[in-house]
């Protein structure tokens, strides 16, 4: 095979491979005997049918056959060229008459050249926040809420309290909806609950919440707010709006006591045990969370002398991968298809620039897993893809047979310890 290439793009190369006419013709006289051993003709046993009737009566499926093998051989081969380092097959075509040279057509996308920094010398610690006593009560009254029960109450709602209210909005004396078609539950609701004092995520339109503390069944009130100039809705960005809101209902939060009757129906003997368990739980989460924190930093040192190209079709895809979970998390936020499509360009935007992160570091962190001869080892294998059954709720059976899923998981995994290895300086063990 004699192979050409021509640089595209600083990635992208298109690859000729010339396939001598009597190699064409031995490839495709081996699939006509691979079928001839395997046909079923009438009048024939198993395998014993003419190779000329084979011939005939399976002319298309050996022709695609012998394409794919010829195709399959020839990507191989320029895998195998040292001119190249092949990141992923963009498009595959053959041309050729019969008797002829045979002309395969790839298009491939390439790593650039680039030089690694000395990561050795990168050295981040991990900053683990201490769990106070404030820490720990915090989060035992976040178990007790969770428990409290509510009873309709004649006075005033307090924090905690649940309110059931209607409210409309307005913006410059429009009604809301009419400013904002496809603000939903942000213009008007009949009869919604609110935790009153609500704040951040917990709170729908956060200054109503905060207004329902004082208010009693019956009261009404006029509040103001503003929506931040990033809301997800266009038409609400930066706007100040006026409700109108009206309390129907007030029910009182009534928290469990701290005794050890509490404990108990959370699994433990004494409110000792409790605190004990409830800190060590904060901690791990926080020894989690300065891990993963100390990866990113770890990983923005490994990357940011790196300014190289990148492999279009690997950015492309990881864009629109990037792409879905954003438009997914904005549509969960309440956001309407028609505004997820009028920020679409900015949404792919902000996906492009975050692909162009993931790419580079699995371009660096690959080469620095081959360099070092990393490798999984089966027990490695089997706990990244439980790990991703638990994540993705999928019976982890399931996911050890999609080859496209393993390939990934497996893939993701070996990056993972390639950056492990980052953090040691090297030091890790190079054999799983």
């Amino acid at each position: 095979m004699n192979i050409q290439i021509k640089e595209s793009s600083p990635t992208r190369r298109t690859v000729t491979v010339t396939v001598p006419a009597a190699q064409a013709a031995e490839g495709r006289k081996a699939v006509t005997l691979q079928f001839a051993r395997q046909a079923r003709l009438p009048g024939f046993r198993p395998g014993k049918a003419p190779e000329g009737m084979v011939a005939a009566r399976f002319a298309k499926d050996i022709e695609a056959e012998s394409r794919q093998r010829l195709l399959s051989e020839g990507y191989e081969k320029l895998r195998a060229d040292d001119k190249l380092e092949v990141f992923a097959l963009v498009s595959a075509d053959q041309a050729g008459e019969p008797g002829k040279d045979v002309t395969l057509t790839f298009e491939v996308d390439v790593i650039p050249s680039y030089t690694l920094p000395d990561w050795r010398a990168i050295k981040v610690e991990a900053a683990v926040e201490a769990v106070t006593e404030e820490d720990v009560a915090r989060r035992i009254d976040e178990v007790r809420s969770q428990k409290a029960s509510y009873a309709v109450s004649e006075g005033p709602a307090a924090k905690g309290d649940y309110v059931r209210l209607s409210y409309a909005g307005t913006i410059d004396g429009k009604d809301l909806a009419e400013a904002a078609p496809d603000a939903g539950i942000l213009a008007k609701s009949d009869g919604a609950w609110e935790e009153a004092g609500a704040e951040g995520d917990l709170a729908l339109i956060p200054s109503v919440a905060k207004a329902l503390v004082g208010l009693k069944a019956g009261d009404a009130a006029t509040v103001d707010h503003s929506f931040p100039a990033d809301h997800a809705q266009e038409a609400l960005r930066g706007k100040a709006a006026r409700y109108a809101v009206t309390v129907s209902e007030v029910r009182s939060r009534k928290l469990p006591e701290l005794d050890e009757a509490f404990a108990k129906s959370v699994g433990v003997e004494t409110l000792d045990q409790l605190r004990e368990q409830v800190r060590k739980g904060l901690e791990g989460q926080r020894r989690a969370q300065a891990e993963n924190k100390r990866r990113e930093q770890a990983l923005d040192l490994l990357l940011k002398p790196l300014d190289f190209p990148l492999p279009e079709s690997a950015v492309e895809r990881e864009s629109y991968d990037l792409f879905m979970e954003y438009a997914n998390l904005r549509l969960r936020g309440g956001a309407s298809p028609e505004a997820l499509e009028k920020d679409r360009e900015q949404i792919l935007a902000d996906a492009r620039k975050a692909a162009g992160t993931r790419v580079r570091s699995q371009i660096v962190l690959s080469r620095i897993a081959k360099e070092e001869k990393l490798s999984l080892t089966q027990e490695e294998l089997g706990s990244a893809v439980m790990r991703a059954a638990y994540a993705s709720r999928t019976p982890p059976e399931k996911l050890a047979k999609d080859r496209d899923q393993l390939r990934l998981i497996q893939r993701d995994a070996l990056l993972n310890k390639a950056l492990d290895h980052v953090l040691a300086g090297g030091q890790a063990a190079k054999q799983g």
